[in-house]
Parts: structure tokens; sequence; C-alpha cells
């Protein structure tokens, strides 16, 4: 099998320090739920580079699921909402995981979220490109999100001052930021447009689960109101990758309206105030 990612880019084009160098570390495994044929189909014709962990029910394949699973790939022999729980587990387990139903179409697993579905016959060589696309979107998705947290917390503490981010700290979140963003250049060169596009346009069905995966912060706990003063969205709901909770941390005992920007702040974290 080729090589899943091209080579690094020139190190003139990178900042980072030349000892921290390299291709993305992908350990990340492919999980099947199907038949044994299917099974050992999957097997032989996955880029070598990749592991694929292998189940024959919906029981044994939860149990072998951790956030190390980058692709699932689940037979459509079991009813819809046996294929939505299966779902909904992978992505508890994985919120970047690409998700995949095999075999032929039925009008019954329309509401079945996923990101993609493979129809036999199949062409061996093709599969194994479609979930070599599938597992880099996935790992692009889990560093795109690592680098944008990053950045945010480096914005932060240059801006606002942070008492828990010191010079050494900020230095190794400098670190992670530009392997990051090394990393992302390298996912984009060897993602074709269509998986790209995919990557900006994932179902929102899928994007509810990943918003379910992980914990709501509740605004009550950081002393802020249930909703924005200013333009009463919710804030203990979750509104999709752009607003995501309705608020974001700008610095200490301040906050920020991610639907209309007003910022509230106030030394005592119990009666903030709009500024």
């Amino acid at each position: 099998m080729r090589e899943i990612l091209p080579e690094s880019p020139d190190p003139a084009d990178d900042p980072a320090p030349q000892d921290d160098r390299g291709r993305p570390p992908m350990r990340a495994s492919v999980a099947v739920l199907a038949n044994t044929d299917w099974c050992e189909r999957i097997r032989a014709a996955t880029p070598d580079q990749i592991s694929v962990e292998s189940a024959t029910d919906p029981a044994a394949f939860e149990d072998t699921l951790s956030g190390e699973v980058a692709v699932a790939l689940v037979a459509r022999d079991y009813s819809p909402e046996r294929l939505e729980a299966v779902v909904a587990s992978t992505i508890s387990a994985s919120p970047h995981a690409r998700v995949a139903l095999l075999g032929e179409p039925r009008p019954a697993d329309d509401a079945v979220p996923r990101d993609a579905e493979f129809v036999p016959p199949l062409d061996r060589e093709a599969f194994g490109a479609r979930v070599e696309g599938l597992y880099l979107r996935a790992h692009y998705a889990a560093t795109l999100e690592r680098y944008y947290g990053v950045s945010v917390k480096i914005r932060n503490a240059e801006l606002w001052g942070d008492e828990a981010v010191d010079d050494d700290h900020l230095d190794r979140l400098k670190t992670v930021q530009n392997r990051s963003r090394r990393y992302l250049r390298q996912f984009r060169a060897a993602l074709d447009e269509d998986s790209l596009s995919a990557l900006k346009s994932r179902s929102d069905r899928l994007e509810a689960l990943v918003a379910e995966s992980k914990p709501t912060p509740d605004p009550d706990a950081r002393g802020l109101p249930d909703s924005c003063p200013a333009c009463d969205i919710d804030w203990t709901t979750w509104h999709g990758r752009s607003l995501r909770n309705g608020y974001q941390k700008l610095g200490a005992n301040t906050w920020q309206c991610t639907n209309c920007g007003e910022t509230l702040a106030d030394p005592s974290p119990s009666s903030y105030q709009v500024r």
C-alpha cells in the first residue's frame, strides 16, 4: 500500500524547532462490526499502516470502542434502532471517528447518522482509498480542534493574562500550536477536495452526537446567567460548531457571548456585569 501522508513540509516553512518535525502520529484504528467475510475483506483492503479491530456482534463491538477509533465500519445487519445505538456509542467513545455503513441501502436506515456508506460490489483498491480518506478526516478533525483550543489559550494568555499560564507553559503551548499547524498542512495535502468539503459539512445528526459526547458546562457553576443578557441566547445548551455553548472564556472571570460578542466581567464571579 502507498504511504498515507506526503513527506514533511520544507523546514523553512515552519517555525517549529528542528527536533520537533516528522509526520503526524496516527495510531488510531478502524473498528469493524460485520460478519466474518466482511471483516476479512476489510482487513485485506485497508492500508497496512492502519490497524483493524473487528467484531461480529454489537455487544462485542461496543466493548472494544475507545478514543483511539478513527473509523467505524458497520454492516446493515441490524435494525435501524440498533444501528443508531452503535453509532451513538462510537461517537461517545471517539467524537472524531468517522462512521460508514456497509451493505445494500435500506429505506429504514435513512435516519441512521453516518459519514459514508459502502455498497457492494466494491473494488478493493477504491475501498481501501475511501477508508484511508475517512481515517485522515478523523485525524484532521481531531488535530484541528486541538489547534483551535491551544490557539485560544495562547490568545487569552497574551491579551488578558492568566495566572495559570506562566512563560514556560506559554512556550509549550506555542510548540503544540506550531506542531499542530504543520500536521494540518500535511493532512490537507493528502486529502482530496471531496474529503475537505465533507469536513465542513458534517451532518447535524452526527454533530449533535459529538456534542452529547462532551460534558455540557453549567453556567450557574461559573456564576454566569443561563442566557446572554444582551441577545438572550441560551447558555445551557449546545448550538453547533460555530456558537458551541453560547459563551467562551476570554480570561480570568471574563466571558464573551459567541453569538453577539457581549463581554461579561467582574472581579467577583457571582455578579458578572456586561461590558
